[in-house]
C-alpha cells in the first residue's frame, strides 16, 4: 500500500491506499492501524476498488491531537474533510471493531457520504471498558503488557475479555505486522483505550442498526461486493505538511520539516543516531525551526523510510550507499545548499556529505564524533557483541531485548562489557526517558544493524581532514563518544569547540536549538 499524509487544518492525516477505481474506505479497531491490514486482503480489494486506509485519530502516523481519539465526532470529521481532499463524494466503508462505531457517526454527521457499512467484526457485547494502562516501570514490564493488549485485540474482542465467547475466528496477523502496531499504538499512549471505551459506550445502540451489516467468513468478497462509491473528477490538493514522504532510488524517505521555508536563512538538514529515527530529533527541530528551516530524515530502514532493498542491504556504507539517498532527497525537495547537523552516525553521515557535496554544505555540526578507526580491538568487540537480534516474533521477546539493552547502555561502555572496566559513572535512565529511547530502537528493527555497522567501520580519521566546510564539534559531557572530540577538533581544518545541553533534560532542546543558530548564523 502507498503511504502518504492529507494535510488538515488539526494536524495531518497518515493514510495507506492501493488500487483504483471506486473508493471503499476501512477503518481499523482499537488498537490498530492502518499498518495491520492484512496484505491478501488489500491485493483482492485493489484489484477492482481503491483502497483507503487511514490512522485515526490517535494511531499510527496521524498527528491530529490525541486528546480527541476517544471523541466520535472529531473521528468522522476528519475522515470526511480527508476524504473531500481526496476528491471523494461517496463511498461504502468496511470497519473492524471500534472502527465500526467510527463509521456510524461518520454517516450521521455527513449524511450522503457513507453508501453503507460493513462490520468486520462485532467489537463488543455490551457498554465495557478497557482496563487501567501500567505506569512506565524501570523493568519495562509495561512495554510488554502493551504488546500483550494489541496481540490480544487480534485473538479477542474485546482485547480485555478473553474468554472462549469472546475469541475471533481468525489467525494472528505476522510479527512484522504485529509490531508496526504495538509501536503505532504507544506513540499514542492511551488513545486506543479512550476510543475503545467511547466505542463501547455507543455499541449498544448502534448493534443490529438496519445500516450496518454483519461480514461472513469471506471478507474480501463481502467488501467487493459493496455499492460503488462516487469520486469528483478534480480533487482537491493536499497542502504539504510537516511530515511527508520523498520518493528516492530505493524507495521512499519519510520527513519531517518544521519552519519558515521563506526565512531566508539556510535550512538545516537534520541527521539521527543509530539505533533510533527522525523523531528523537524533533524537539530540536522544532526548536531550531523557530529560527530557520530544519528538515529530519528517517534512514532507510529507520522509523517511516522504505528498507534499502536486497541488493545492498548486507554492506551499506555510509559514503557509497547512505550520501547519495541524501544527495538524492535534497534534489526532490529543491534544496541547494544546507547545513548539516548529525549526531553519532548522523555526525558520520553529514562529514560523508560534506566530502562528496561540498558545495551543498553550508556548515556542519557534529554531535558525538564517531571515532573508532584507531581502537581495532573495540571494533572487532563491538562488532561480535554489540548489535541485539531486534527480528519481531509473536510473543514480543524482541521488546525485552531492546529494553535491556537500552537501559545498560547508559550504565556501561559499550553495553555489553559488564565489567568493573565498562563501568559508566552516571545515572540510570529514567523510566519515561529509557521508553522514549527503546520505542525510538524499536522503529529502526531489525534493519539497525546495517546503518550502525557502516558507522563502526566508518575510517574517520582518513575522512575528517577531507572536510573543507566550517564544523561545530562537540557531545554532552556524559556521552561515551566525548572523549574523541579533541582528535576530531585535531583533524578538521576549521573546528569550533561547544558542549551540547544533555538529552531529555528540561529545556535542553531550547537551550541546544539557541547555541546552533548562534553558531550557524555567523558563519552566514
Amino acid at each position: 500500500m502507498r503511504p502518504g499524509y492529507l494535510t488538515l487544518p488539526a494536524g495531518q492525516v497518515h493514510l495507506r491506499q492501493a488500487g483504483s477505481g471506486s473508493p471503499v474506505l476501512l477503518l481499523h479497531d482499537a488498537p490498530g492501524g492502518a499498518a495491520g491490514w492484512d496484505p491478501k486482503l488489500i491485493e483482492t480489494i485493489a484489484g477492482k476498488r481503491w483502497v483507503i486506509a487511514p490512522d485515526l485519530i490517535g494511531f499510527g502516523g496521524t498527528t491530529v491531537a490525541d486528546s480527541a481519539a476517544g471523541d466520535l465526532d472529531a473521528q468522522a470529521d476528519m475522515l470526511a474533510a480527508a476524504l473531500a481532499l481526496l476528491g471523494v463524494r461517496r463511498t461504502p466503508v468496511a470497519a473492524e471493531g471500534a472502527g465500526a462505531a467510527v463509521a456510524a457517526r461518520l454517516a450521521e454527521r455527513h449524511p450522503g457520504l457513507v453508501r453503507g457499512i460493513l462490520v468486520l467484526h462485532v467489537p463488543y457485547s455490551g457498554a465495557e471498558r478497557p482496563p487501567a494502562p501500567s505506569p512506565p516501570d524501570g523493568s519495562g514490564g509495561h512495554v510488554l503488557r502493551l504488546y500483550d493488549e494489541v496481540r490480544d485485540s487480534m485473538i479477542f474482542s474485546p482485547w480485555w475479555r478473553p474468554t472462549a465467547r469472546n475469541r475471533r475466528r481468525r489467525g494472528l496477523p505476522s510479527a512484522e505486522v504485529l509490531h508496526a502496531l504495538f509501536l503505532d499504538t504507544d506513540a499514542h499512549g492511551d488513545a486506543h483505550r479512550w476510543l475503545a471505551s467511547s466505542a463501547a459506550e455507543v455499541w449498544p445502540g448502534l448493534a443490529g442498526s438496519s445500516e450496518m451489516v454483519v461480514a461472513g467468513d469471506d471478507w474480501a468478497a463481502d467488501i467487493l461486493a459493496m455499492p460503488e462509491g462516487d469520486v469528483a473528477a478534480e480533487p482537491a490538493r493536499s497542502e504539504p505538511g510537516e511530515r511527508g514522504y520523498v520518493q528516492v532510488s530505493t524507495g521512499l524517505v519519510h520527513v519531517r520539516r518544521f519552519g519558515e521555508r521563506s526565512s531566508g536563512r539556510r535550512p538545516v538538514l537534520m541527521l539521527h543516531a543509530n539505533p533510533g529515527s527522525g523523531s528523537g530529533l524533533e524537539p530540536l527541530a522544532r526548536a531550531l525551526g523557530e529560527t530557520r528551516p530544519t528538515l529530519v530524515w528517517d534512514t532507510p530502514g529507520h522509523g517511516r523510510s522504505t528498507p534499502l532493498p536486497d541488493a545492498v542491504k548486507d554492506a551499506p556504507t555510509l559514503a557509497g550507499t547512505y550520501v547519495p539517498l541524501l544527495v538524492e532527497m535534497l534534489d526532490a525537495l529543491g534544496i541547494e545548499t544546507c547545513d548539516v547537523y548529525g549526531t553519532h552516525t548522523g555526525a558520520a553521515m553529514a562529514v560523508e556529505l560534506a566530502i562528496a557535496a561540498p558545495g551543498r554544505v553550508g556548515a556542519l555540526v557534529l554531535d558525538g564524533m564517531p571515532l573508532f578507526d584507531d581502537q581495532p580491538e573495540l571494533v572487532a568487540s563491538v562488532t561480535e557483541n554489540y548489535f541485539v537480534d531486534l527480528t519481531p516474533d509473536t510473543h514480543g521477546s524482541h521488546l525485552r531485548r531492546a529494553w535491556g539493552a537500552s537501559a545498560d547502555m547508559a550504565l556501561w561502555w559499550p553495553w555489553f562489557n559488564h565489567t568493573p572496566e565498562g563501568i559508566r559513572d552516571v545515572d540510570a535512565y529514567r523510566p519515561e526517558f529509557l521508553h522514549r529511547v527503546v520505542l525510538d530502537m524499536l522503529r529502526s528493527a531489525p534493519h539497525y544493524h546495517r546503518y550502525y555497522r557502516a558507522a563502526w567501520q566508518w575510517p574517520c580519521t582518513e575522512r575528517l581532514p577531507l572536510v573543507k566546510r566550517p564544523a561545530l564539534v562537540g557531545s554532552t559531557r556524559t556521552d561515551p563518544l566525548a572523549p574523541m572530540t579533541p582528535v576530531a577538533l585535531r583533524l578538521l581544518r576549521e573546528a569550533t569547540e561547544t558542549t551540547f545541553a544533555p538529552l531529555g533534560a528540561p529545556g535542553s532542546p531550547e537551550a541546544n536549538a539557541v547555541m546552533l543558530a548562534r553558531y550557524l548564523d555567523g558563519i552566514g
